[in-house]
């Protein structure tokens, strides 16, 4: 045997490479190496620059392989992943350079937690944050009357999925030199590609309907390379990054997206049908029934279906009897998140919402009766089945 033998030496340096192997990996290994090196300087001079792998904080393969995938199916030149939507969330407000007096619009009836982040950050930075209804027909010259900086609308709103006209706002928001930013979380990028319909930036919580299986958080901005490089750069030095394993199920989970999101779409739309048609439960919102408000823009802007979200009130109660409902469901799992292959049900008062100040609820619509529905991958006569069981007095 050549070379040092001690077994101290041994233990650390014996079996770190693999030795004449040309194999190509069907699947993506995980990389756990957090740090690499070089045998030439120049190379590892050039890999602290993120020309190669050489530091996870500043590049990482599996998050790369990543960006790479996530980047094709937005239709964008690059991406930029984070180890949770709401890194994201932050990385897209930090990008913008704010200042005093500046101002951002953001949707009146969207995610909870988005608005207390931006709540705080606006009140820190001394930015003006308007929450503005951007479903509304009349959303985008009120929009542009403001003159934002910034504008930050979700594809479909979280939790009562209303459908803003995309390219109207981002017309409105080029006009007045607004930066756009779409959350098509609820929608995923097989079902709406939000960058061409508008949007400068394309973000996603990949913790939900991108990994489908709830084992995994984070989150990805897509868009062009010049908008991109920047959040990158950033990156390296906030250190909200997306680790190898998130990263490595995330991709997993990818793989299958295109095909979970035409039966997600398909038992939601069938679920939505069952619920509409029982008076045990009023107000169905879901964006492929004629009844939604934003129906025909729906149709439009999701050519490829209707997403696996559902939404209703419960005919009569509050709190107590969606708390009841919840611990009364069978099938479905009362969990606040989404995008899973099994079925989630939860109260977005208390949830999705909860950050949200009581009058901020009701001036979105979001009521103490209102149910959101995660709809998952059992037969969907089985779910609406559980559902209404669960809503009976």
């Amino acid at each position: 045997m050549s070379g040092p033998d001690k077994p101290e030496t041994l233990a650390i340096h014996a079996g770190t490479r693999l030795q004449g192997s040309r194999t190509v990996d069907l699947v993506a290994p995980v990389h756990l190496s957090a740090v690499g090196y070089f045998e030439s300087s120049e190379d590892l001079d050039a890999s602290l620059d993120g020309k190669d792998f050489v530091y996870a904080r500043i590049r990482a393969q599996n998050a790369s392989l990543l960006e790479e995938a996530v980047a094709a199916l937005e239709g964008a030149e690059a991406a930029v992943t984070y180890g949770s939507g709401m890194a994201a969330l932050r990385a897209l407000w930090d990008a913008q350079g704010l200042r005093p007096g500046d101002r951002v619009v953001m949707a009146l009836d969207g995610y909870g937690a988005t608005r207390a982040l931006y709540k705080q950050l606006a009140a820190r930075s001394g930015v003006e944050l308007h929450a503005l209804l951007l479903s509304d027909k009349d959303a985008p010259a009120r929009m542009a009357a403001l003159a934002p900086r910034f504008l930050l609308a979700e594809a479909i709103t979280n939790p009562l999925l209303n459908m803003p006209d995309l390219p109207e706002l981002a017309r409105a928001a080029h006009a007045v030199g607004a930066v756009f930013a779409v959350d098509g979380t609820f929608s995923s990028p097989v079902l709406q590609r939000t960058l061409q319909q508008g949007a400068d930036y394309a973000l996603q919580s990949s913790t939900k309907w991108i990994n489908g299986h709830s084992d995994a958080t984070g989150g990805v901005v897509a868009g062009s390379a010049e908008r991109i490089q920047p959040l990158l750069a950033a990156r390296v030095l906030d250190g909200a990054i997306l680790g190898p394993f998130e990263a490595w199920l995330t991709l997993r989970g990818l793989r299958t997206l295109p095909v979970r999101m035409a039966a997600h779409s398909a038992h939601a739309l069938a679920v939505a049908q069952r619920l509409a048609a029982d008076g045990r439960v009023t107000r169905v919102l879901y964006p492929g029934l004629p009844s939604h408000p934003q129906h025909a823009v729906a149709a439009r802007l999701l050519p490829r279906g209707y997403g696996g979200m559902v939404a209703f009130e419960m005919a009569h109660g509050g709190r107590a009897e969606v708390f009841r409902f919840l611990e009364r469901v069978k099938l479905a799992r009362p969990a606040p998140t989404l995008g899973d292959v099994a079925t989630l049900v939860m109260h977005p008062a208390s949830a999705a919402a909860r950050r949200m100040t009581a009058e901020e609820r009701a001036q979105a619509g979001i009521s103490e009766r209102l149910v959101r529905v995660s709809v998952g991958l059992e037969d969907p006569d089985d779910i609406a089945e559980d559902l209404l069981q669960a809503v009976a007095p």
